[in-house]
């Protein structure tokens, strides 16, 4: 029985199917191109959201930890240690921010541009290997679709 044909009094997990579930394919797919992303960049020793961080990085050239973790959609703590973990492998370095003396600015080391230019010549096969099971006049849609549910 699907949700919409209950009856007064029936048990809501007796016609709950997980499978049916848009959270369930959405965590599916997540799933999916992060395994894509940790094959193609395994050697790199970079995760998804170390190379958000280095790409905003890369862009902006130089961003409060703060605004680092709002442009890249993570809450404070999981930015802090992305940067973290960034400093610690010489990736990014720290300077005070001259606005706010609690903060502070990160930019890139040169090392990171060159980690940061290897990783982008194979960002483009993690989009396409994600995508692969998607006819290609679908894959706008797609993409219109989850940028609305953002």
């Amino acid at each position: 029985m699907r949700p919409e044909q209950r009856t007064h009094g029936s048990d809501p997990a007796e016609s709950y199917r997980l499978e049916d579930q848009v959270g369930y394919w959405l965590r599916r797919a997540y799933q999916r191109h992060m395994a894509i992303f940790a094959g193609v960049m395994s050697d790199l020793d970079l995760t998804s959201m170390q190379f958000a961080a280095l790409v905003k990085l890369h862009e902006l050239k130089a961003v409060s930890q703060t605004e680092l973790g709002r442009l890249t959609g993570m809450d404070r703590a999981t930015i802090s240690g992305v940067v973290a973990r960034l400093k610690r492998r010489e990736l990014v370095f720290y300077r005070p921010d001259p606005l706010d003396k609690r903060s502070r600015i990160i930019a890139l080391t040169p090392g990171a541009e060159t980690l940061l230019a290897e990783a982008m010549q194979r960002i483009g096969r993690v989009t396409e290997q994600t995508l692969e099971p998607i006819d290609p006049a679908e894959r706008e849609s797609l993409r219109a679709i989850l940028q609305k549910m953002g």
